[in-house]
């Protein structure tokens, strides 16, 4: 399996297809049990914050304050919320608990709309997390009869000791976790003595009774009084939560203790200070919980002696993550899990203690003759430039030598996997080298999870977007015609989304929005002004940027405008340009790139009236960037990026203006 120059590698059992197969069974809802699961009593949050009313304990002055069960629902929530998120081990217990507080409580939700959408929403999320605790338990038992017999680990194998040393005691996350709790426990104490004080300040006070205002948009009212030793009335703005706010005119019992001025009634209140002791001790607690975690895998060996393996294949994403497949397979086929490599250790030539003989040692130990254990690369550079980046090296590739870059990308190795995942233990990965900058063979300790390998476009394979545009792009300079006389220049086009469409889409965006900020009518600074702003301004130059853009190559260059500006390049400038996966890709010397998706814009030109091909648009940059002779002879004369930039502008201006003025109105 392994090539002749390999080091020394038990025979492991091979993870077989119909293994592979059996592992996919277990795991069947694996992929639901992710964070985002933390997403479903955020939405919770958001029902009950649109359909619960504010139930609170209120006295006889008419002041009110929030039950102690309302208190503790939320918090069991944001608790909820916090482990999910942080995928904790207990998180399949954390549904349930949760569940059966939201329903005991007292005034913990009081609607039937709350209640119910918390059971529906809870035992679903009980029900996954159990599926999904139930099938990694399976799972783990299929590949713990798969791997037994332990066989030896490769320094084992090369008679040599472990190389892989333990973590240190994770010293910061303790200090941070008590530091965070220390903190948090200071919130209380303070509002214990702040209450303390005012209930002193209350017994010195003397009662008046006041006349009610008019209240703001926020709640707070003020009140007419006078003082207790007499001169001139008196005004107070009082936050406070009444049962009934008083109307205008009606009287409101009040304290008044020098410049000092609140309603009878509202006693100083710690549920503040808890609050935010509680949101400090959170992190901390995680921290804490992850340093005892961390503390108990360090008891377990460092990779001594022999360990239960699996012998797989694996093939790196677009990440540089690893993807495992099973060893019977197809190289392209799709992962079972993928693999986060930390620590690394190489298989260095003359490292042994002797210095006769390769060993393993950490990667970025430095040893005699190291350039030994690396690869040469697949493209040299020249010899005078020996800092020459990828992108010039692509860009001195043949089609040839571009597509076996990008066929090198997409393959497989052998490997020999470790311990294997979702046990309590890392696992340890040995294989070939596989990644930019590998050594011809690698060891790298690996987490105990199974991570689910990625979606979309990130679970293509490793770098597989870069070299397919240096690959496109080499077949299309190969492609174009031969420099001579006869060779015809490229004609100067302009491509752009329709007139009405650019001059449309900032203002209509505007208008949607702030159509959004009147119904929704929010208040505070935060709810009615920061955030629609924020969430607005990013609307709508998502909406103006998708469909504003322009696009016009001639002698001069490629011109883009987009949303708000345009920005030139020279055809030196560009170093490639291609269409992958319907996105359109031009890449400037140096790594920098924008990029077009093209089916948005292809479906509305052809609906809107207009012709748009993106690969045309790639050709035509690629040709005119590589070869000079063909470059476009005319310069087209046209400014970009009217009316839209001017249009925009102002649609995002006046949007803010809006926002600012409904805001203080």
């Amino acid at each position: 399996m392994f090539p002749s120059d390999a080091p020394p590698l038990p025979s492991a059992a091979p993870l077989t297809g119909a293994a592979a197969a059996r592992w996919r069974a277990a795991r069947t809802a694996w992929r639901l049990d992710g964070r985002w699961l933390a997403l479903v009593p955020i939405a919770f949050v958001v029902l009950a914050g649109a359909v619960e009313p504010d139930v609170g304990r209120c006295n006889v002055q008419n002041v009110c304050r929030d039950t102690w069960g309302s208190g503790l629902a939320g918090w069991s929530v944001l608790a909820e919320i916090v482990l999910l998120a942080t995928r904790a081990r207990v998180r399949v217990l954390v549904p349930p608990v949760v569940l059966a507080l939201l329903w005991y409580l007292p005034e913990g939700l009081v609607t039937p709309l709350a209640r119910w959408s918390a059971v529906l929403l809870h035992v679903l999320l009980t029900a996954v997390l159990l599926g999904a605790e139930a099938g990694r338990r399976r799972a783990r038992q299929q590949l713990d009869e798969l791997m037994a017999p332990p066989v030896p680990y490769p320094w084992t194998a090369a008679g040599a000791p472990s190389p892989v040393h333990r973590d240190g005691p994770p010293v910061l996350r303790r200090a941070l976790g008590v530091l965070l709790l220390v903190v948090a426990a200071a919130f209380p104490l303070y509002g214990l003595w702040a209450q303390a004080r005012s209930d002193a300040a209350a017994e010195r006070a003397t009662r008046v009774t006041g006349t009610a205002g008019d209240s703001d948009r926020d709640g707070v009212l003020t009140v007419r009084f006078q003082p207790p030793g007499g001169g001139p009335e008196r005004t107070a703005a009082l936050d406070v939560w009444w049962q009934h706010r008083p109307r205008p005119g009606e009287p409101v019992p009040l304290l008044v203790d020098g410049d000092s001025v609140r309603a009878l009634g509202d006693d100083y209140d710690v549920s503040g200070q808890l609050s935010a002791g509680g949101l400090i001790a959170l992190p901390g607690l995680v921290l804490l919980g992850s340093a005892v975690v961390a503390s108990a895998r360090r008891t377990g060996p460092a990779f001594v002696g022999a360990g239960p393996a699996l012998a797989v294949r694996v093939r790196a994403d677009a990440r540089g993550d690893l993807l495992v497949l099973p060893l019977d397979g197809p190289p392209d086929g799709p992962g079972l899990w993928r693999l986060v490599e930390s620590y690394r250790y190489r298989w260095a030539h003359g490292a042994a203690p002797d210095g006769e003989g390769p060993a393993w040692v950490p990667e970025d130990l430095l040893t005699e003759d190291q350039d030994d254990d690396y690869p040469d690369p697949g493209l040299e550079p020249d010899d005078h430039d020996e800092d020459e980046e990828d992108e010039e090296l692509f860009d001195r590739a043949t089609p040839a030598e571009a597509a076996a870059w990008l066929a090198r990308a997409g393959r497989s190795v052998p490997a020999v996997l470790y311990v294997g995942p979702d046990g309590p233990d890392q696992q340890l990965l040995v294989r070939p080298g596989l990644l930019d900058g590998d050594p011809h063979w690698v060891a790298s300790v690996v987490a105990p999870a199974a991570r689910a390998p990625r979606f979309g476009r990130r679970s293509g394979r490793y770098r597989e977007r870069e070299l397919a545009v240096a690959a496109l792009t080499a077949e299309t300079v190969a492609a174009a015609p031969e420099a001579g006389p006869d060779a015809v220049p490229l004609a100067a086009h302009r491509w752009e989304m329709p007139l009405p469409l650019r001059a449309a889409a900032g203002p209509l965006a505007a208008l949607l929005v702030a159509t959004a900020v009147v119904l929704l009518d929010d208040d505070g600074w935060w709810e009615g002004l920061l955030r629609p702003l924020w969430i607005g301004s990013l609307a709508i130059l998502a909406c103006a940027q998708t469909l504003s853009w322009q696009l016009v190559a001639d002698r001069d260059g490629l011109r883009v405008a987009t949303a708000l500006r345009t920005r030139s390049y020279r055809w030196a400038e560009i170093s490639a340009a291609a269409v992958h996966r319907n996105l359109l890709t031009i890449r400037l010397h140096g790594g920098r790139e924008f990029s077009f998706f093209s089916r948005p814009a292809v479906w509305l030109a052809t609906r809107l009236g207009g012709r748009y091909d993106p690969v045309a648009v790639a050709r035509t940059v690629a040709t005119a960037a590589h070869r000079p002779d063909l470059r476009p002879a005319r310069a087209l004369p046209d400014r970009l990026g009217g009316p839209q930039h001017l249009v925009n502008r102002l649609a995002l201006t006046g949007y803010a203006v809006f926002t600012v003025a409904h805001y203080a109105l």
